[in-house]
């Protein structure tokens, strides 16, 4: 007989219900990033005890959303400058691969998929649907993942995006009307490029597209620029 059985479905604790109207806060804005989380106010603002304040904060702790520092308490995460840098520059190397296999195996099909999804992110804008237009953006890179047919690539990326996705979308929700649209438009102009086959032409506009998110993070959580390295030649 098999042994192997699904455990009971735990109930939700006060401490699951105190760490989802954090996350909710979080994800709202409500709580930007850098803002610290004291025990006692959080504890006042929900009327609960400190108890469950105190479990969920260490919930986000393990989730990445809150960070703890030494003697002086915890923080809603606030990614470093680096972090950010370095993050973008795997993206950028991984969605150029993406899209050097895309243009491998591109179908006409493909195009009729992706047009859709930035027709429905750029009908999203016009509602400032900022959900749906999140939404879409992953999709619209999920598709190309799948299209590049790279079951390893894509743990990886998808991974490293969800790492700095919470930014992505709040960056996202802070630009005015003409710059969420223009952020569809990107969209469409990745699909142009693609369609006419010119790899290294892909690969400068994936570029471009990833390191635009990236100055976005950075304007968003007001961090600074990364300092040029010496010698560098500007792209």
């Amino acid at each position: 007989m098999n042994d192997h059985r699904l455990q009971p479905v735990k109930q939700r604790t006060l401490g699951n219900e105190v760490a989802e109207r954090l996350r909710a806060a979080i994800r709202d804005g409500v709580l930007p990033p850098g803002t610290r989380l004291i025990e006692e106010e959080v504890a006042r603002d929900l009327a609960v005890s400190r108890i469950p304040v105190r479990e969920a904060i260490q919930t986000l702790v393990e989730e990445g959303l809150v960070r703890k520092v030494p003697h002086r308490g915890a923080f809603i995460y606030l990614p470093t400058t680096g972090e950010i840098e370095e993050i973008s520059s795997l993206r950028v190397v991984l969605e150029r691969f993406v899209v050097e296999r895309a243009i491998e195996r591109w179908r006409p099909a493909h195009e009729t998929t992706l047009r859709a999804i930035v027709r429905r992110m750029r009908a999203a804008t016009t509602n400032r649907d900022i959900q749906t237009v999140y939404e879409q953006d992953y999709a619209f890179h999920h598709t190309l993942w799948v299209i590049a047919e790279h079951s390893i690539m894509l743990e990886v990326v998808a991974g490293l995006r969800s790492r700095i996705s919470r930014f992505l979308y709040e960056a996202t929700g802070s630009l005015p009307p003409g710059q969420l649209t223009l952020h569809a438009d990107g969209h469409d102009r990745l699909i142009d490029v693609i369609r006419t086959r010119d790899v290294e032409a892909a690969r400068a506009e994936m570029t471009n597209h990833i390191l635009v998110a990236k100055e976005r993070i950075l304007t968003y959580c007001n961090l600074p620029a990364p300092e040029p390295v010496a010698g560098a030649r500007m792209a």
